[in-house]
C-alpha cells in the first residue's frame, strides 16, 4: 500500500486531466499538451469511455497546441524581422505541426510560401520592384551575386519585411509604391545614400513613413540631430505610428537621455499603441535609471500578455531575486522557464 501511494500505479485519466489544467493555467503549453495526451491514452483503456469527456480533453489538447503555435509564430516573426529566415522556418514548421487554429496555420503557411519563393538573380533584376537603385548590377562581385541567388527576390523580401510591422503599417507601406519599396530594401542593405535619393524624390508631401525611413539613414550616418528632428516630425504627423516612438526611444537610450523616453512610452501605453512592447521598454528604461520598483511594476503588467509574458518574467526574476523576493522569483521561474516549444 505504501509503494502504491508513492508510485500511484492506479493513476487514471482524471489525474492527467487535472495536471494538464494546471499547466494550461500557467501557460506551460508543452507540459499541458503532454498531460492531456496521457489522459486520452488512459481513457482509451476504459471499457466504456465517457465520449463527452473525451471530446473535452481533445479540445484542451488542441488548445495547448495552439498556445505553442502562438509562441512559435511570435518567434518566427521576430526571426524574420531580424533577417534569420532559417530560424523563422523552423518555428513555422512547429506551428503547422502543433497548432489546429485556422488563423495561426494560415499565417504560418503564408510566411512559409513567401520564404520558399526564392528566385534567381535575374528575377530580382526583372521584378516589379526593380528600379535604378535595386536593379543595378554594376560593381557587384561574383560572391555578392551568388548571395543574391541564394536569397529571396526583392518583392518577396519586401513582403516579408512589411508582414512583421504592427497595425495597419503593412498596408500603408505597400501603398507607398514600388519606388518606395526599393528604397526600403536599399536602406536595409546598407545603401543609405541610394535610399536617401529615392526618399528625397518621394518627399513632395509630408509623410510620417518617409520621415521615419529617412531618419534611419541619418542615424546610421551618425547625424543624430537630423534623425531626432525627423522622428519627432513623424510623431507629429501621425501619433498612431509606433515606429517613430520606438526609434526615438532607442535614440534617447543610445545618447544617454533615458529619462526623456519615459513620457513617450507612457503615452504609448495610455493610448494602447503596442502597449505590451511599450511596457517592456518602459521597464527597461526604469532599470537603466536604477528605479527597480517601477521596473518591476511595468514588467508585472505585461505578465498577462500571452505574447510577451515570458519575456517580462525573465526580466522580473533577477530584480525580484535582488530584492530578496525569492519565492516570487522561484514561482515565475517555474512557470515560465520550462519549455515553450
Amino acid at each position: 500500500m505504501f509503494l502504491k501511494k508513492i508510485f500511484n500505479f492506479n493513476r487514471d485519466y482524471r489525474y492527467y486531466l487535472e495536471k494538464g489544467d494546471g499547466y494550461l493555467h500557467e501557460e506551460r503549453y508543452s507540459d499541458a499538451r503532454d498531460a492531456f495526451a496521457k489522459a486520452l491514452r488512459k481513457m482509451e483503456l476504459c471499457e466504456s469511455p465517457d465520449l463527452s469527456m473525451q471530446a473535452m480533453i481533445r479540445e484542451k489538447f488542441a488548445e495547448s497546441g495552439n498556445g505553442l503555435g502562438r509562441l512559435n509564430l511570435t518567434e518566427a516573426e521576430y526571426a524574420l524581422n531580424s533577417g534569420n529566415v532559417k530560424k523563422a522556418g523552423e518555428h513555422l514548421d512547429v506551428v503547422l505541426e502543433l497548432a489546429e487554429d485556422a488563423t495561426l496555420r494560415k499565417k504560418a503557411e503564408t510566411y512559409i510560401e513567401e520564404i520558399g519563393s526564392a528566385k534567381p538573380v535575374q528575377a530580382v533584376v526583372d521584378s516589379n520592384l526593380s528600379c535604378s537603385g535595386c536593379g543595378d548590377e554594376s560593381g557587384r562581385s561574383a560572391q555578392e551575386s551568388h548571395d543574391v541567388e541564394e536569397s529571396l527576390s526583392a518583392e518577396d523580401r519586401f513582403e516579408l519585411f512589411i508582414h512583421t510591422l504592427p497595425g495597419n503599417l503593412p498596408e500603408r507601406y505597400k501603398s507607398m509604391g514600388e519606388k518606395f519599396a526599393c528604397g526600403c530594401l536599399l536602406n536595409r542593405d546598407g545603401q543609405g545614400e541610394a535610399a536617401l535619393k529615392i526618399f528625397s524624390e518621394l518627399s513632395g508631401e509630408e509623410n510620417d513613413i518617409i520621415d521615419y525611413e529617412t531618419a534611419l539613414i541619418y542615424y546610421n550616418n551618425d547625424d543624430l540631430n537630423n534623425c531626432e528632428r525627423l522622428l519627432r516630425r513623424a510623431i507629429e504627423l501621425n501619433g498612431l505610428n509606433p515606429l517613430g516612438y520606438l526609434a526615438l526611444v532607442q535614440l534617447f537610450g543610445d545618447t544617454g537621455r533615458v529619462a526623456e523616453a519615459l513620457p513617450f512610452l507612457q503615452h504609448m501605453i495610455k493610448i494602447e499603441l503596442i502597449p505590451d512592447q511599450a511596457g517592456l521598454l518602459l521597464g527597461d528604461a526604469y532599470v537603466m535609471l536604477e528605479d527597480e520598483n517601477s521596473a518591476v511594476d511595468c514588467y508585472t503588467k505585461v505578465l498577462s500578455s500571452p505574447g510577451y509574458a515570458k519575456e517580462a518574467a525573465m526580466k522580473i526574476i533577477p530584480l525580484l531575486e535582488k530584492q530578496g523576493r525569492l519565492e516570487d522569483a522561484a514561482y515565475l521561474a517555474k512557470k515560465f522557464k520550462k519549455g515553450c516549444c
